[in-house]
C-alpha cells in the first residue's frame, strides 16, 4: 500500500511558539510531508513540523537488560509557552541500532494526517509505505491522550542529508528536508529513544511537559560557535556515550555547510569546512527562534571545527574558572526549574511578556561545588543582563537600522576571564508589532552589533529589545523600546470588478485600498481604445469606488486598470481586465466548405467573422431519417466529423451566435466519405493436376469489396528472384505455364476498386513435376589402384530433372563377367573393396532423383594392382630319425609378382607356446634336426613377393618316434650320509617316449637295480665309517638304458659321542647349578640338559658348548630330575641316566628400616613392618641398638612382634636400631637368620624438651601413625596410575590425529 500526500499537524503552532517569541511572519507557511514506514508489525510514521524549545540536558546512566551494558541517556528537561511549565523527560531503554534506521521500543501502526496554517513553498513530498492494519485508530495530534490513542514522534532531517529506514530486505531513503512521523498505539506514551548515530552526526530529542516524547532533529554535528575547544576535551565517544569529564557540551546551529548526498548510515564523518549559512537550514529548523540547544543528543566523533576559535583561555586557571561557572548556572537553573514547578501559574498559564528567561543547554556531572563558583555566575549573567537598549536610525516606511553596544562592566574579577567583546559575545534580537507586552519574534541572532530590519509595514508601531549571549549563559534581555515607520503610497489595488453593460457603456467598481498612514485622496481609473493596444486614457479620478464608461462602441473589448493616490505619491496600477460591450445577432454565415475526405470522417471549415462568438453545427443522415442533429457547438472553424459510414452522402448547415442571439441556418451542403479499400481475395488454390512445366490456379472474390465493384485482379509469381505480375484483369483463374520441371513457384493475388489496392492474398507454394535426372559421365579412379580395392570417383549429372539428386548407384562387371552393385548413396565417391590382385574390372555409375532412376554412365575399365601371393598347401613332414624330420611345401598362385622365398615356421609346445621362425629362403624344402623323441610338431609355411607376405598354410602336425631315457643330471641328486649308510634322492630325467621301468645306482662297481620308479629314492647301508664312496645313477626303459649321471664322491661320518656323567655343584633354595663333562671341549661337541616336568616328560632346559648350567627360579625343598646327551657332526648321541637334585630352605626377607618415635630422655618406642608367613615355619624379629658408646650392636629384643618400647636410655645420646628376621623350620632342621635392616638414628631428648613435646608429639602420633600399605593396595595403586597413563596418551594421539587430519583438509 503506498500513498503519497501531505499534511501537517495543528501541533505546530504551539511546538513553535516559546515565551515571549514567535516566529517570523515572512508570509510562508511549511508544508509537512508525511511518511509511513511499516516492517513486519511494525510501523513507523513521518511528518514534517517544526519545534525549538528551551531545554536543560540531563545524563542519567541506565543498564539494558538484555545486553547487561551501561547506556548514557540525556533527558530533556524544556519549558513550554503554552502552559508555562517545564518539560520534564523519561529516559528509555537503549535499543542499539548500528544502520542509520531509527527503532522505538513500542509497536508502531500509521499515524493521522494533519495540516498547516497558510500556503506553503514547494517541498518534496513524502512517501507513506504502511500495511492495510484494520481496528488500528488515527487520531489527531493534538487531540487530547486516550485510553488507546496513537503518540506522535517527529523526526526531522535536514537538507543534504539522507534518511535510512530498513523495510524487510529493503532500505528506504528519505530527502531532506523532511519530516518523519512515528505514530504508537500502545497505551504508554513514548520516551527518548537511546540510539546509535554515525559519526560526525547527532540526534536532539525533545519531550513535552508530560516526558513523552515528542521531537528527534538529526544533523550533523557542529564546533562550539564562539568558543574554542578546551585543551583536555576529547571528542565525544559514539552511539550517545557520556560526555569526558569537564567538556563542553555540544551546541546545535541550524547553519551548517552544504553536504550534498550526505546519509546518516555511511561509515564516516563528513568534513566540514566552515561555519553555514542560513540559505542550507532545514525549512522546519530554520524557523526556530533562540538558541539552539542539545536536547538528549545522542552523537559520533564529530569534525575538528574550521578556522581559529574567537576565544583562547590564556592559561589552565582560566580553563577552571569558565567549567566552574557554567556548573553554578546549572546548579542555579535546577533551583529555579524546581520553584517554577511548585509556584502557581499566572496569567492564565502565561509568563509575562519579555519576561527573563535564563536557560542553558549544559551537561550535568556529578562534581563537587568549588567556594568561587556561585560569586562567578552570578557576575557573568549580571554582565549580560547590563546590555543597553538598541537604537533605532535611519527609518523609513519598510526598514529600520537598529544599533547597539557590548555589555560593559568595571567588575575586576570580571577581567579574569579575558572576553573579546567583538567575537564572544552573542545577540539576539526580538521584534513585535503588537504592543510592548505582546509576544516578540526573533529577528536576528549573530556576534554584530547592527542589524537592518526590512520588510516592515509603513506607519506602525513596533517594539523591540535585545539579549546578549556568552559561551551556555543568556542574559536578561534589554528595556524594549519603540519607533514607528514612516507612511507611504497606497497598496496596489485590486481588478476592477464588472457591474453592467450596453452597446455603448460599461460600468465597473472596486474595493478601497490600504493607505499606508496617508489617507487616499482618489483612485485613477483608465481605459484603453478597444483595439488591444497599451493606449490607456484615464477616464475617472475620484474618491468614489464605481463608475459607468459611456461613449463606446458595441461588440468591442476594452481593457480597464486602477491605482490610488494619497498626499504622499500614487500607488502601482492593478493588473488589466477586459470586459466587452454588447451588439446584434450575427448575419446569415457563408456556406460550408469541405477541408479534407476520409473513409470515416468529413473535415468542414468555415469562416468567422467579428460578430460571431460560437457555432453550431449540425447534420442530416437520410438512412437514419431523424433529420437535422447537432454535430459541434463551440468557437472554432474547423470541425471533423466522424463515425460516418464510408461511401455516404451527409447533408450539413451552420449558424453563428452571439450574445445578442443566432443567426439564420447557412445553406444546406452535401458531401460523401469516400470509399474503402476491397478486402483481399481469397488464398489461390491449384486447379487441376500439376505437370512438369505449367500448373492452373484459381481464386474468390474478396468477401468485402470496399463499398465500390472490383475493377481488376493482379496476380503475381514468385520464381525465387521476386513476385512479378503475371496476369491482369477480372477473370479469377489463369493457366500457368513453360516453366521449369521441379521447380516451386509462389503465386498471390490482389483487387483494385475505386477505394484503391486491396492487401495482397495468403502465399500458395506450388511445385511443379519432376523428371528423370540425365546420364552421369564415366567414373573416374582417384589414386593408384590397390590388390584388393580401388576409390572411384565421379560427378552429378548436367540435368537433374528439376528435383535434386537423392543418391547414386555404382555397378562392377568381374573378370568372369558377372556383375554386383559396390555402392549406393548420396556422396559422389566410394571405396570398392573385395577384389582379386591383377585383374580387370568394368565400372558404370548413375543417378537417383524422386522420379527415379537415370541411364547408366559409359563403363570404367580399371585393374586392380599386385598383390602377395596365395595361400601355400599344407607342408609334407618325413620323418628320418628320432631326432630328424624333412619338411616340404609347393610354390602357390603369385597374384601378378614372382615369389622371392618363403618362410617356414615350427610350434613346439613343450617350449613355446606361438610359431617361431624356422627357415626363410627359397627352397622347397628344410630338413629339422636335434627334434625331441616322441614329441609332437607343428609346422607351416607363407611365400613372399614384392607385394608382401601371403597368408601362412594351415598347420601339419607330426611327432617324432620314442627313444631311451635322458640323463640324470647330478645337480638334481640329493643325499644325506650317515656313518653307515648314504640315502640318494634324484629327479626323474625324460622318458623319450617310453616309460621308465627302473633305475641302477652304481656304488664304487657295485651296480644295484631300483625298480621303484615313483619313489625316486634309495638307500645304500652296510658302509664303512669315514669312506669315500663314487656314486652314480642312470634309467631304463623299454627302449633301453640311458646314459649314466656324472659320479658324485660321498664320504661317511664318524661315530656319535657317548653321555657324560652330571654333577651338582652348587645348591640354592631356588636353583641348582649343575656341571658335566671334563671342562674341556677341544670337538665343540653340543650338549642338550633336559629336566623333567610335573607330568615327568622331559623338556630341555639347555643347549650348547658349555659344561655348567645353572637353573633358576625353582621351589625350595623340591626334587628335579635331569638328563644330558651329546652331539657331534656325526649326529646325536645316546641319553644320560636320569640325576635327582634337591633344592634348600630360603632364609627369611630384609626388613625395611624401623621407626623410632616417641622419643623422650632415657625411652622411644620402635616399631617395624611385618614379612609374609613362609608355609609352617615360625618368624621371629631380632631388634639391635648400637650407642655411640658401643663398639657394636646388642641384641635387645628378640619374638614375634613388630613393636618394642626401648628404656633405659641417656639423655642426649644418639643411638641406632635395626631389625632381622629368623626363620625357625618347623621339622627341627634348625633357624635361618635373615639380613638386617639398615639403621634407623635417633637422639634422646633431654629433660627441657620433653614437657613442652609431649602434646606435640601425642598429636603428631595421632595425625601420622598408619599402617603400611600392602602389596594389593599397592598393585592397585599402580594400576591407577597405568590407566591414567594410558587415556592420557589416547587423548594426546586423537589431538594430533584431529590437527593432521584439520591440517591436510585446510
Amino acid at each position: 500500500m503506498v500513498n503519497v500526500q501531505t499534511g501537517s499537524s495543528s501541533e505546530d503552532s504551539a511546538m513553535s511558539q516559546q515565551e515571549g517569541e514567535t516566529t517570523p511572519s515572512n508570509g510562508e507557511g511549511r508544508r509537512s510531508s508525511q511518511t509511513d514506514i511499516s516492517s513486519e508489525g511494525e510501523t513507523i510514521n513521518f511528518d514534517k513540523k517544526t519545534s525549538h524549545p528551551d531545554v536543560i540536558v540531563k545524563t542519567l546512566l541506565t543498564r539494558d537488560r538484555e545486553t547487561k551494558r551501561i547506556i548514557t541517556t540525556q533527558v530533556q528537561l524544556e519549558k513550554t509557552s503554552l502552559n508555562g511549565s517545564r518539560r520534564t523527560a523519561n529516559s528509555a531503554r537503549n535499543q542499539p541500532n548500528f544502520g542509520s534506521s531509527v527503532q522505538h521500543s513500542q509497536q508502531y501502526s500509521p499515524g493521522a494526517h494533519h495540516s498547516s496554517r497558510g500556503g506553503s513553498p514547494q517541498s518534496p513530498g513524502s512517501v507513506m509505505l504502511a500495511p492495510s492494519l484494520p481496528g488500528t485508530p488515527t487520531q489527531h495530534a493534538g487531540t487530547p491522550p486516550q485510553s488507546q490513542q496513537s503518540h506522535v514522534v517527529h523526526v526531522h532531517v535536514n537538507p543534504g542529508e539522507t534518511f535510512s529506514i530498513p523495510y524487510g530486505d529493503q532500505i528506504h531513503t528519505i530527502q531532506g528536508p523532511a519530516t518523519v512521523q512515528m505514530v504508537s498505539n500502545t497505551a504508554g506514551p513514548p520516551m527518548p529513544i537511546p540510539m546509535h548515530v554515525p559519526p560526525g552526526h547527532m540526534v536532539q530529542q525533545i519531550v513535552d511537559e508530560n516526558g513523552t516524547l515528542r521531537h528527534v532533529i538529526l544533523s550533523p554535528q557542529m564546533a562550539l560557535h564562539g568558543v574554542a575547544p578546551l585543551p583536555n576535551t576529547a571528542q565525544a565517544p559514539p552511539f550517545g556515550g557520556p560526555l569526558p569529564t569537564g567538556a563542553a557540551p555540544p551546541q546545535f546551529y541550524p547553519q551548517y555547510p552544504a553536504h550534498p548526498n550526505r546519509h546518516f548510515h555511511s561509515g564516516g564523518a563528513p568534513q566540514y569546512p566552515g561555519p553555514p549559512t542560513a540559505a542550507h537550514m532545514h525549512p522546519s529548523i530554520g524557523q526556530m527562534h533562540g538558541p539552539h540547544h542539545q536536547c538528549n543528543t545522542h552523537q559520533g566523533p564529530s569534525p575538528p571545527p574550521s578556522g581559529p576559535p574567537s576565544v583562547h583561555l590564556q592559561d589552565e586557571r582560566a580553563q577552571k574558572v569558565h567549567q566552574r561557572l557554567k556548573h553554578k548556572v546549572y546548579q542555579r537553573q535546577r533551583e529555579n526549574y524546581s520553584n517554577t514547578q511548585n509556584s502557581p501559574r499566572k496569567d492564565n498559564g502565561r509568563e509575562p511578556r519579555f519576561k527573563e528567561r535564563n536557560s542553558a543547554s549544559v551537561e550535568y556531572q556529578e562534581d563537587s561545588n568549588s567556594p568561587g563558583e556561585e560569586e562567578d555566575a552570578r557576575i557573568l549573567m549580571e554582565l549580560l543582563s547590563k546590555i543597553q537598549p538598541v537604537k533605532v536610525a535611519e527609518i523609513s516606511a519598510r526598514s529600520a537600522l537598529i544599533r547597539w553596544s557590548h555589555p560593559e562592566d568595571s567588575n575586576e574579577k570580571f577581567q579574569e576571564f579575558e572576553i573579546d567583546p567583538l567575537t564572544d559575545y552573542k545577540y539576539k534580537l526580538f521584534l513585535s508589532d503588537r504592543g510592548k507586552e505582546a509576544k516578540s519574534r526573533l529577528v536576528y541572532s549573530g556576534d554584530a552589533v547592527e542589524y537592518l530590519l526590512k520588510d516592515l509595514k509603513p506607519a506602525t508601531e513596533y517594539w523591540i529589545c535585545i539579549s546578549a549571549l556568552l559561551d551556555d549563559f543568556k542574559g536578561d534581555r534589554s528595556e524594549a523600546i519603540s519607533f514607528v515607520t514612516n507612511a507611504c503610497e497606497p497598496e496596489t489595488p485590486l481588478v476592477p470588478k464588472f457591474v453592467n453593460r450596453t452597446k455603448t457603456s460599461i460600468a465597473v467598481k472596486w474595493n478601497a485600498v490600504v493607505d499606508n498612514g496617508s489617507k487616499v485622496l482618489g483612485y485613477s481609473l483608465e481605459c484603453d481604445d478597444g483595439k488591444c493596444e497599451d493606449n490607456f486614457t484615464e477616464v475617472y479620478s475620484d474618491l468614489g469606488r464605481q463608475f459607468k464608461v459611456t461613449k463606446l462602441q458595441a461588440s468591442t473589448c476594452y481593457r480597464f486598470r486602477l491605482a490610488a493616490f494619497n498626499e504622499i505619491g500614487k500607488s502601482d496600477f492593478s493588473e488589466s481586465v477586459c470586459y466587452s460591450t454588447s451588439g446584434s445577432a450575427p448575419s446569415q454565415p457563408d456556406q460550408l466548405c469541405l477541408k479534407d475526405a476520409f473513409i470515416t470522417k468529413l473535415v468542414l471549415g468555415w469562416t468567422k467573422r467579428p460578430s460571431d462568438d460560437d457555432f453550431t453545427l449540425q447534420m442530416e443522415d437520410d438512412i437514419s431519417g431523424h433529420g437535422f442533429l447537432p454535430v459541434y457547438n463551440g468557437k472554432d472553424t474547423v470541425y471533423a466529423v466522424g463515425g460516418l459510414r464510408r461511401n455516404t452522402k451527409y447533408t450539413f448547415r451552420m449558424c453563428a451566435i452571439n450574445e445578442e442571439g443566432q443567426s439564420k441556418w447557412s445553406e444546406n451542403v452535401v458531401f460523401s466519405t469516400l470509399s474503402d479499400k476491397p478486402g483481399a481475395p481469397s488464398k489461390p488454390i491449384l486447379k487441376g493436376r500439376i505437370h512438369s512445366n505449367s500448373f492452373r490456379v484459381s481464386w474468390d472474390a474478396p468477401k468485402d469489396n470496399g463499398g465500390a465493384e472490383i475493377s481488376q485482379y493482379v496476380l503475381e509469381m514468385d520464381d525465387g528472384r521476386g513476385f512479378e505480375v503475371i496476369y491482369t484483369g477480372m477473370d479469377m483463374e489463369f493457366q500457368c505455364d513453360h516453366l521449369e520441371a521441379g521447380h516451386t513457384y509462389k503465386v498471390r493475388t490482389l483487387c483494385t476498386s475505386a477505394g484503391g489496392h486491396s492487401e495482397y492474398s495468403e502465399v500458395t507454394s506450388i511445385t511443379t513435376l519432376a523428371v528423370l535426372p540425365a546420364s552421369c559421365q564415366p567414373p573416374k579412379l582417384q589414386g593408384k589402384p590397390k590388390a584388393t580395392s580401388l576409390h572411384l570417383k565421379w560427378s552429378s549429372p548436367s540435368y537433374t530433372g528439376g528435383a535434386p539428386i537423392t543418391e547414386y548407384e555404382v555397378c562392377m562387371t568381374m573378370p568372369d563377367n558377372t556383375t554386383r552393385h559396390v555402392y549406393r548413396g548420396y556422396d559422389t565417391d566410394s571405396l570398392v573393396a573385395g577384389l582379386l590382385p591383377g585383374r580387370v574390372y568394368l565400372f558404370q555409375v548413375r543417378a537417383y532423383n524422386k522420379a527415379g532412376a537415370g541411364q547408366w554412365s559409359d563403363p570404367l575399365e580399371a585393374v586392380s594392382g599386385a598383390g602377395p601371393p596365395d595361400r601355400c598347401k599344407e607342408v609334407h613332414v618325413q620323418v628320418k630319425s628320432a631326432h630328424s624330420q624333412l619338411v616340404s611345401w609347393e610354390e602357390p598362385v603369385n597374384n601378378g609378382a614372382t615369389i622371392t622365398e618363403f618362410r617356414l615356421e615350427w610350434l613346439n609346445q613343450r617350449e613355446s607356446p606361438e610359431f617361431i621362425q624356422l627357415y626363410v629362403g627359397p627352397a622347397l624344402n628344410y630338413e629339422v634336426k636335434g627334434l625331441t623323441p616322441a614329441a609332437q610338431y607343428s609346422y607351416r609355411v607363407q611365400a613372399i613377393n614384392s607385394a608382401g607376405p601371403g597368408p601362412f598354410s594351415a598347420a601339419t602336425s607330426s611327432t617324432t618316434p620314442p627313444s631311451s631315457p635322458g640323463v640324470i643330471s647330478s645337480s638334481s641328486i640329493k643325499y644325506s650320509v650317515t656313518a653307515t649308510a648314504v640315502t640318494l634322492s634324484w629327479r626323474a630325467p625324460s622318458a623319450n617316449g617310453a616309460d621308465i621301468t627302473s633305475y641302477n645306482v652304481d656304488c664304487n662297481g657295485n651296480l644295484i637295480s631300483v625298480f621303484d620308479t615313483d619313489l625316486l629314492e634309495y638307500c645304500v647301508d652296510s658302509l664303512t665309517p669315514e669312506t669315500v664312496y663314487r656314486v652314480r645313477v642312470q634309467a631304463v626303459n623299454s627302449v633301453g638304458v640311458g646314459p649314466f649321471s656324472s659320479p658324485l664322491k660321498i664320504q661317511t661320518r664318524s661315530l656319535p659321542p657317548l653321555p657324560p656323567r652330571i654333577e651338582c655343584a652348587g645348591i640354592g633354595f631356588n636353583s641348582l647349578k649343575l656341571k658335566w663333562g671334563d671342562s674341556k671341549n677341544v670337538d665343540f661337541m653340543q650338549y642338550t640338559l633336559e629336566m623333567a616336568g610335573k607330568n615327568g616328560s622331559f623338556a630341555p632346559i639347555y643347549n650348547g658348548t658349555s659344561q655348567t648350567f645353572k637353573v633358576n627360579k625353582l621351589s625350595e625343598q623340591t626334587l628335579y630330575s635331569f638328563r644330558l646327551f651329546a652331539a657331534n657332526d656325526a649326529g646325536n648321541g645316546p641319553y644320560s641316566e636320569e640325576y635327582t637334585f634337591c633344592t634348600s630352605k630360603a632364609p627369611p626377607p630384609t626388613l625395611k628400616a624401623p621407626k623410632v618415635w616417641d622419643i623422650l630422655e632415657n625411652s622411644c618406642k620402635v616399631e617395624w613392618s611385618s614379612t609374609k608367613q613362609m608355609g609352617d615355619d615360625l618368624i621371629l624379629y631380632q631388634l639391635q641398638l648400637h650407642s655411640s658408646l658401643e663398639n657394636e650392636f646388642r641384641t635387645v629384643y628378640r619374638g614375634s612382634e613388630i613393636s618394642y618400647a626401648l628404656e633405659g636410655l641417656e639423655q642426649k645420646s644418639e643411638y641406632r636400631v635395626r631389625v632381622g628376621t629368623v626363620r625357625v623350620c618347623s621339622d627341627g632342621s634348625g633357624e635361618l637368620c635373615g639380613a638386617y635392616s639398615p639403621g634407623s638414628a635417633f637422639t634422646c631428648k633431654s629433660h627441657e624438651l620433653v614437657s613442652r613435646s609431649v602434646k606435640t608429639c601425642a598429636a603428631l602420633q595421632a595425625s601420622t601413625e598408619r599402617k603400611p600399605l600392602t602389596d594389593q593396595q599397592w598393585a592397585v595403586i599402580i594400576l591407577l596410575c597405568f590407566i591414567l597413563l594410558g587415556i592420557l596418551i589416547a587423548f594426546i594421539v586423537q589431538q594430533l590425529l584431529s590437527y593432521s587430519r584439520h591440517v591436510a583438509t585446510g
